[in-house]
Protein backbone atom coordinates (compact mmCIF):
# COMPACT_ATOMS: atom_id res chain seq x y z
CA UNK A 1 0.00 0.00 0.00
CA UNK A 2 1.58 3.28 -0.69
CA UNK A 3 2.16 6.02 1.90
CA UNK A 4 -0.77 8.49 1.17
CA UNK A 5 -3.78 8.38 -0.96
CA UNK A 6 -5.05 12.06 -1.69
CA UNK A 7 -8.41 12.96 -3.59
CA UNK A 8 -8.11 15.86 -5.53
CA UNK A 9 -11.32 17.74 -6.43
CA UNK A 10 -11.99 21.17 -8.07
CA UNK A 11 -14.26 22.21 -11.11
CA UNK A 12 -12.91 20.36 -14.52
CA UNK A 13 -12.44 23.54 -16.45
CA UNK A 14 -10.84 26.84 -15.25
CA UNK A 15 -8.32 26.11 -12.81
CA UNK A 16 -5.23 24.27 -15.25
CA UNK A 17 -5.42 21.67 -12.58
CA UNK A 18 -3.91 19.11 -15.00
CA UNK A 19 -0.61 21.48 -15.40
CA UNK A 20 -0.99 21.92 -11.43
CA UNK A 21 -0.59 17.93 -10.80
CA UNK A 22 1.67 17.48 -13.44
CA UNK A 23 4.63 20.40 -11.96
CA UNK A 24 3.68 18.76 -8.66
CA UNK A 25 4.41 15.24 -9.15
CA UNK A 26 8.04 16.50 -11.06
CA UNK A 27 8.28 19.17 -7.95
CA UNK A 28 8.16 16.35 -5.25
CA UNK A 29 9.99 14.28 -7.55
CA UNK A 30 12.83 16.44 -6.86
CA UNK A 31 12.92 16.40 -3.48
CA UNK A 32 12.85 12.45 -3.02
CA UNK A 33 9.04 12.08 -3.35
CA UNK A 34 7.74 9.97 -5.63
CA UNK A 35 3.90 10.79 -7.01
CA UNK A 36 1.77 8.24 -9.07
CA UNK A 37 -1.66 10.02 -10.30
CA UNK A 38 -4.98 9.23 -11.81
CA UNK A 39 -7.99 10.70 -13.28
CA UNK A 40 -11.54 9.66 -13.00
CA UNK A 41 -12.39 10.01 -16.00
CA UNK A 42 -9.37 8.59 -17.82
CA UNK A 43 -9.91 5.71 -16.23
CA UNK A 44 -13.80 5.57 -17.42
CA UNK A 45 -12.83 6.02 -20.67
CA UNK A 46 -9.77 3.25 -20.50
CA UNK A 47 -12.75 0.74 -19.14
CA UNK A 48 -15.21 1.52 -22.06
CA UNK A 49 -12.37 1.62 -24.82
CA UNK A 50 -12.79 5.11 -25.38
CA UNK A 51 -9.23 6.69 -24.80
CA UNK A 52 -9.26 10.12 -25.91
CA UNK A 53 -6.85 12.34 -27.87
CA UNK A 54 -6.32 14.95 -25.78
CA UNK A 55 -8.23 17.57 -23.47
CA UNK A 56 -10.99 18.13 -26.03
CA UNK A 57 -12.12 14.98 -27.10
CA UNK A 58 -11.68 14.20 -23.41
CA UNK A 59 -14.47 16.81 -23.16
CA UNK A 60 -16.74 15.61 -25.72
CA UNK A 61 -16.24 12.26 -24.14
CA UNK A 62 -17.45 13.27 -20.77
CA UNK A 63 -20.17 15.52 -21.92
CA UNK A 64 -21.97 12.57 -23.79
CA UNK A 65 -21.36 10.71 -20.31
CA UNK A 66 -23.66 13.20 -18.52
CA UNK A 67 -26.15 13.39 -21.41
CA UNK A 68 -26.65 10.11 -21.07
CA UNK A 69 -28.02 7.86 -18.06
CA UNK A 70 -27.37 8.72 -14.73
CA UNK A 71 -27.58 5.39 -13.59
CA UNK A 72 -25.07 4.10 -15.99
CA UNK A 73 -22.81 7.10 -15.44
CA UNK A 74 -22.74 5.96 -11.53
CA UNK A 75 -21.97 2.14 -12.30
CA UNK A 76 -19.00 3.53 -14.72
CA UNK A 77 -17.73 5.97 -12.00
CA UNK A 78 -17.81 2.94 -9.53
CA UNK A 79 -16.17 0.69 -11.92
CA UNK A 80 -13.34 3.36 -12.55
CA UNK A 81 -12.75 3.98 -8.97
CA UNK A 82 -12.69 0.12 -8.12
CA UNK A 83 -9.76 -0.38 -10.81
CA UNK A 84 -7.92 2.24 -9.62
CA UNK A 85 -8.40 0.95 -5.89
CA UNK A 86 -6.73 -2.43 -7.75
CA UNK A 87 -3.94 -0.66 -9.08
CA UNK A 88 -2.93 1.57 -5.89
CA UNK A 89 -2.73 -1.23 -4.27
CA UNK A 90 0.13 -2.87 -5.86
CA UNK A 91 2.22 0.24 -5.44
CA UNK A 92 5.13 0.34 -3.16
CA UNK A 93 4.95 2.16 0.62
CA UNK A 94 7.18 5.00 -0.48
CA UNK A 95 4.97 6.06 -3.26
CA UNK A 96 2.33 8.74 -2.45
CA UNK A 97 -0.89 8.79 -4.77
CA UNK A 98 -3.18 11.80 -6.12
CA UNK A 99 -6.95 10.69 -7.66
CA UNK A 100 -7.97 13.59 -9.79
CA UNK A 101 -11.79 14.00 -10.11
CA UNK A 102 -14.42 16.61 -9.79
CA UNK A 103 -17.11 16.45 -7.22
CA UNK A 104 -20.14 18.09 -8.95
CA UNK A 105 -20.15 19.49 -12.84
CA UNK A 106 -22.15 22.56 -14.04
CA UNK A 107 -24.24 20.57 -16.79
CA UNK A 108 -27.28 22.52 -18.66
CA UNK A 109 -27.39 25.44 -15.98
CA UNK A 110 -27.55 22.60 -13.18
CA UNK A 111 -24.95 21.28 -10.50
CA UNK A 112 -24.81 17.89 -10.73
CA UNK A 113 -23.32 16.10 -7.59
CA UNK A 114 -21.31 13.13 -7.50
CA UNK A 115 -22.57 10.83 -4.75
CA UNK A 116 -19.50 8.68 -4.74
CA UNK A 117 -19.06 9.23 -1.23
CA UNK A 118 -19.51 5.04 -0.76
CA UNK A 119 -17.47 3.85 -3.30
CA UNK A 120 -14.65 6.90 -2.20
CA UNK A 121 -14.95 5.65 1.57
CA UNK A 122 -14.77 1.43 0.85
CA UNK A 123 -12.31 1.34 -2.14
CA UNK A 124 -10.15 4.35 -2.18
CA UNK A 125 -9.54 4.82 1.63
CA UNK A 126 -8.13 8.43 1.24
CA UNK A 127 -5.78 9.95 3.93
CA UNK A 128 -6.61 13.36 2.54
CA UNK A 129 -8.79 15.13 -0.16
CA UNK A 130 -8.21 18.45 -1.37
CA UNK A 131 -10.48 21.02 -2.86
CA UNK A 132 -8.46 23.50 -5.41
CA UNK A 133 -10.12 26.93 -5.93
CA UNK A 134 -8.53 30.24 -7.55
CA UNK A 135 -10.19 33.74 -7.72
CA UNK A 136 -13.50 33.82 -9.89
CA UNK A 137 -12.01 36.72 -11.93
CA UNK A 138 -9.72 34.17 -13.10
CA UNK A 139 -11.23 31.38 -13.88
CA UNK A 140 -14.02 33.52 -15.51
CA UNK A 141 -10.72 34.70 -17.75
CA UNK A 142 -9.72 30.82 -18.53
CA UNK A 143 -13.19 30.26 -19.46
CA UNK A 144 -12.92 32.80 -22.38
CA UNK A 145 -10.04 30.81 -24.09
CA UNK A 146 -10.83 28.67 -26.78
CA UNK A 147 -11.03 25.05 -24.49
CA UNK A 148 -12.85 26.99 -21.91
CA UNK A 149 -15.65 27.92 -24.57
CA UNK A 150 -15.45 24.33 -25.63
CA UNK A 151 -16.13 22.97 -22.39
CA UNK A 152 -18.97 25.23 -21.83
CA UNK A 153 -20.41 24.56 -25.14
CA UNK A 154 -20.52 20.56 -24.39
CA UNK A 155 -20.69 20.42 -20.78
CA UNK A 156 -22.46 23.64 -19.45
CA UNK A 157 -24.23 24.28 -22.82
CA UNK A 158 -24.08 27.82 -22.19
CA UNK A 159 -22.07 30.69 -23.55
CA UNK A 160 -20.50 32.04 -20.50
CA UNK A 161 -20.74 31.58 -16.42
CA UNK A 162 -21.59 34.83 -14.32
CA UNK A 163 -19.13 35.46 -11.08
CA UNK A 164 -22.27 33.96 -8.87
CA UNK A 165 -22.23 30.64 -10.91
CA UNK A 166 -18.68 30.22 -10.65
CA UNK A 167 -19.02 31.08 -6.81
CA UNK A 168 -22.12 28.68 -6.73
CA UNK A 169 -19.63 25.48 -8.40
CA UNK A 170 -16.29 26.52 -6.06
CA UNK A 171 -18.78 26.31 -2.83
CA UNK A 172 -20.38 22.69 -4.34
CA UNK A 173 -17.26 21.30 -4.88
CA UNK A 174 -16.25 22.35 -1.59
CA UNK A 175 -19.39 20.88 0.49
CA UNK A 176 -19.52 17.93 -1.63
CA UNK A 177 -15.91 17.15 -0.64
CA UNK A 178 -16.78 17.56 3.01
CA UNK A 179 -19.58 15.34 2.63
CA UNK A 180 -17.15 12.57 1.23
CA UNK A 181 -14.76 13.69 4.16
CA UNK A 182 -17.22 12.84 6.95
CA UNK A 183 -18.56 9.90 5.11
CA UNK A 184 -14.85 8.05 5.06
CA UNK A 185 -14.17 9.28 8.48
CA UNK A 186 -17.24 7.49 9.50
CA UNK A 187 -16.40 4.58 7.42
CA UNK A 188 -13.02 3.86 7.91
CA UNK A 189 -12.16 5.20 11.64
CA UNK A 190 -9.24 7.14 10.55
CA UNK A 191 -9.36 10.98 10.61
CA UNK A 192 -9.29 11.94 7.06
CA UNK A 193 -8.48 15.88 6.54
CA UNK A 194 -9.99 17.99 4.31
CA UNK A 195 -8.20 21.40 2.34
CA UNK A 196 -8.97 24.36 0.49
CA UNK A 197 -6.44 24.97 -1.60
CA UNK A 198 -5.76 27.87 -3.50
CA UNK A 199 -3.84 26.69 -6.76
CA UNK A 200 -1.39 29.79 -6.55
CA UNK A 201 0.58 31.93 -4.13
CA UNK A 202 2.70 35.27 -4.46
CA UNK A 203 6.47 34.65 -5.08
CA UNK A 204 9.06 35.14 -2.96
CA UNK A 205 10.84 37.96 -4.44
CA UNK A 206 7.70 39.75 -5.17
CA UNK A 207 4.17 39.18 -3.84
CA UNK A 208 2.93 41.00 -7.01
CA UNK A 209 4.02 37.78 -9.57
CA UNK A 210 1.76 34.79 -9.35
CA UNK A 211 3.33 31.00 -9.36
CA UNK A 212 1.80 27.68 -8.64
CA UNK A 213 2.20 26.87 -5.23
CA UNK A 214 3.39 23.20 -6.14
CA UNK A 215 5.57 23.43 -2.51
CA UNK A 216 2.29 23.27 -0.47
CA UNK A 217 0.19 20.62 -2.61
CA UNK A 218 3.44 18.93 -2.51
CA UNK A 219 3.65 18.77 1.11
CA UNK A 220 -0.01 17.93 1.07
CA UNK A 221 -0.14 14.75 -0.89
CA UNK A 222 2.77 12.97 0.26
CA UNK A 223 3.75 14.31 4.07
CA UNK A 224 1.79 12.24 6.58
CA UNK A 225 0.09 14.75 9.72
CA UNK A 226 1.76 17.36 7.82
CA UNK A 227 0.58 20.79 10.10
CA UNK A 228 -1.24 23.36 8.32
CA UNK A 229 -1.38 26.88 9.45
CA UNK A 230 -3.50 30.04 8.03
CA UNK A 231 -1.26 33.14 7.63
CA UNK A 232 -3.88 36.04 9.01
CA UNK A 233 -3.13 39.76 8.28
CA UNK A 234 -3.58 43.42 7.16
CA UNK A 235 -3.90 43.32 3.20
CA UNK A 236 -4.92 46.61 3.25
CA UNK A 237 -2.83 48.78 5.98
CA UNK A 238 0.69 47.63 5.18
CA UNK A 239 3.66 49.62 3.76
CA UNK A 240 5.95 48.01 1.26
CA UNK A 241 8.68 47.06 4.45
CA UNK A 242 5.65 45.87 6.28
CA UNK A 243 4.56 43.73 3.13
CA UNK A 244 8.22 42.30 3.13
CA UNK A 245 8.25 41.19 6.59
CA UNK A 246 5.34 39.45 6.42
CA UNK A 247 6.31 37.74 3.07
CA UNK A 248 9.92 36.94 4.58
CA UNK A 249 7.32 35.39 8.01
CA UNK A 250 5.35 32.97 5.47
CA UNK A 251 7.97 31.92 3.59
CA UNK A 252 9.79 30.85 7.46
CA UNK A 253 6.03 29.41 8.18
CA UNK A 254 6.19 27.06 4.70
CA UNK A 255 9.48 25.20 6.86
CA UNK A 256 7.27 24.06 9.52
CA UNK A 257 4.10 22.81 7.26
CA UNK A 258 1.31 24.25 5.20
CA UNK A 259 0.68 28.06 4.57
CA UNK A 260 -2.53 28.90 3.41
CA UNK A 261 -2.44 32.20 2.39
CA UNK A 262 -5.34 34.55 1.94
CA UNK A 263 -3.42 36.14 -1.02
CA UNK A 264 -3.62 33.16 -2.94
CA UNK A 265 -6.76 34.48 -3.71
CA UNK A 266 -6.04 37.49 -6.02
CA UNK A 267 -8.44 40.14 -5.28
CA UNK A 268 -10.14 41.44 -8.65
CA UNK A 269 -9.93 45.41 -9.08
CA UNK A 270 -12.80 45.86 -11.30
CA UNK A 271 -16.01 43.64 -9.64
CA UNK A 272 -19.28 44.36 -10.91
CA UNK A 273 -20.99 46.47 -8.50
CA UNK A 274 -24.03 44.33 -9.13
CA UNK A 275 -21.35 41.32 -7.84
CA UNK A 276 -19.99 43.28 -5.48
CA UNK A 277 -22.21 41.76 -2.41
CA UNK A 278 -21.96 37.78 -3.53
CA UNK A 279 -17.77 38.11 -3.72
CA UNK A 280 -17.78 39.93 -0.46
CA UNK A 281 -19.80 37.63 1.19
CA UNK A 282 -17.88 34.39 -0.63
CA UNK A 283 -14.70 36.23 0.82
CA UNK A 284 -15.63 36.12 4.06
CA UNK A 285 -16.80 32.34 3.83
CA UNK A 286 -13.71 31.36 2.40
CA UNK A 287 -11.26 32.81 5.14
CA UNK A 288 -13.34 32.17 7.84
CA UNK A 289 -15.57 29.00 7.25
CA UNK A 290 -13.14 26.96 4.32
CA UNK A 291 -9.74 28.27 5.58
CA UNK A 292 -9.15 28.90 9.47
CA UNK A 293 -11.88 26.14 10.31
CA UNK A 294 -9.51 23.43 8.59
CA UNK A 295 -6.04 23.94 9.38
CA UNK A 296 -4.57 23.04 12.31
CA UNK A 297 -3.58 26.46 13.64
CA UNK A 298 -3.99 30.27 12.38
CA UNK A 299 -0.58 32.22 12.80
CA UNK A 300 -1.34 36.02 12.94
CA UNK A 301 1.00 38.06 11.69
CA UNK A 302 1.51 42.81 12.51
CA UNK A 303 4.94 43.11 12.55
CA UNK A 304 4.16 47.29 13.37
CA UNK A 305 6.46 48.94 15.15
CA UNK A 306 4.14 51.81 15.73
CA UNK A 307 1.29 49.92 16.10
CA UNK A 308 -2.05 50.97 13.40
CA UNK A 309 -5.31 49.62 14.22
CA UNK A 310 -5.69 45.37 14.41
CA UNK A 311 -7.36 44.33 11.26
CA UNK A 312 -10.94 43.53 11.93
CA UNK A 313 -10.52 40.61 9.67
CA UNK A 314 -7.60 39.42 11.49
CA UNK A 315 -9.01 39.83 14.72
CA UNK A 316 -12.49 37.97 13.32
CA UNK A 317 -10.28 35.32 11.86
CA UNK A 318 -8.62 34.89 15.48
CA UNK A 319 -11.85 34.67 16.77
CA UNK A 320 -13.12 31.98 14.86
CA UNK A 321 -10.41 30.05 15.42
CA UNK A 322 -10.78 30.38 18.76
CA UNK A 323 -14.58 28.88 18.61
CA UNK A 324 -13.16 26.21 16.51
CA UNK A 325 -10.66 24.99 18.83
CA UNK A 326 -7.52 25.69 16.51
CA UNK A 327 -4.27 26.99 18.17
CA UNK A 328 -3.33 30.44 17.83
CA UNK A 329 0.04 32.64 17.32
CA UNK A 330 -0.05 36.82 17.16
CA UNK A 331 2.89 38.50 16.48
CA UNK A 332 2.66 41.76 18.10
CA UNK A 333 5.57 44.34 18.91
CA UNK A 334 3.80 46.34 20.51
CA UNK A 335 0.65 46.51 22.30
CA UNK A 336 0.06 42.95 23.15
CA UNK A 337 -1.10 43.81 27.19
CA UNK A 338 -4.27 44.09 26.58
CA UNK A 339 -6.54 41.44 28.34
CA UNK A 340 -8.71 41.56 24.84
CA UNK A 341 -5.70 40.29 23.43
CA UNK A 342 -3.64 37.89 25.30
CA UNK A 343 -5.34 35.22 26.84
CA UNK A 344 -8.70 35.85 25.56
CA UNK A 345 -8.39 36.08 21.18
CA UNK A 346 -4.51 34.45 21.59
CA UNK A 347 -3.32 32.56 24.94
CA UNK A 348 -0.94 34.52 26.79
CA UNK A 349 2.19 32.95 26.06
CA UNK A 350 1.14 32.86 22.39
CA UNK A 351 2.30 36.44 21.74
CA UNK A 352 5.43 37.18 20.38
CA UNK A 353 6.99 40.23 19.49
CA UNK A 354 8.85 39.12 16.48
CA UNK A 355 8.81 35.67 13.85
CA UNK A 356 12.07 34.88 15.84
CA UNK A 357 10.48 34.52 19.42
CA UNK A 358 7.53 32.58 17.63
CA UNK A 359 9.58 29.88 15.95
CA UNK A 360 11.62 29.93 18.67
CA UNK A 361 8.74 28.58 20.78
CA UNK A 362 7.86 25.73 17.93
CA UNK A 363 10.85 24.50 18.59
CA UNK A 364 11.83 24.50 22.52
CA UNK A 365 8.77 24.95 24.23
CA UNK A 366 5.43 24.13 22.30
CA UNK A 367 4.40 20.63 22.94
CA UNK A 368 4.45 18.40 20.35
CA UNK A 369 7.36 20.63 19.49
CA UNK A 370 7.68 21.82 15.76
CA UNK A 371 10.79 21.57 13.63
CA UNK A 372 11.56 23.00 10.75
CA UNK A 373 11.35 19.60 8.70
CA UNK A 374 10.27 20.89 5.54
CA UNK A 375 12.96 23.39 5.24
CA UNK A 376 14.32 21.28 1.92
CA UNK A 377 10.76 21.78 0.35
CA UNK A 378 10.77 25.71 0.72
CA UNK A 379 14.84 25.56 -0.69
CA UNK A 380 13.53 23.94 -3.77
CA UNK A 381 10.25 25.87 -4.31
CA UNK A 382 12.79 28.94 -4.53
CA UNK A 383 14.35 27.50 -6.90
CA UNK A 384 11.31 26.39 -8.88
CA UNK A 385 10.24 30.26 -8.67
CA UNK A 386 13.25 31.39 -10.13
CA UNK A 387 12.96 28.93 -13.35
CA UNK A 388 9.15 29.64 -13.85
CA UNK A 389 9.45 33.51 -13.54
CA UNK A 390 12.19 33.47 -15.93
CA UNK A 391 10.14 31.35 -18.58
CA UNK A 392 7.40 33.62 -18.44
CA UNK A 393 9.47 36.68 -19.12
CA UNK A 394 11.58 34.87 -21.81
Amino acid sequence: MPKKVSIITGPIVGLQSTKLIENTVNFANSVGEKVVTFNLFDEILKQSGGESQNAYEEILHIGGLLSGYDYQFQCLREKAYLSIARKIEKLGKNVSVIIRTPASIEWRGINLILKDHRIISEAIKPDCIITLINAEWKIKERLKTNYGKHVLNVIAQQKELTIPKILEWLASEVSVSEDWTEWVSHITGKKVKHIVFGIETPSFKNRTTYVRDVEGLAKLVTQKNVPTFYASYSMTVATDAIRKKINYMIWKLREYGVVIDPASIELGTDVEEEHKSVVFAYTVCRDLRWDVKKVDAVVALHPYDEMPLLSTGMMDELGHARAYGKDRYLILPKGGGSPFTRDNYVPANHVFKDDKELFHFFENRRRPQLKAKYAHFTTAFGKWQDKQIKKKRG
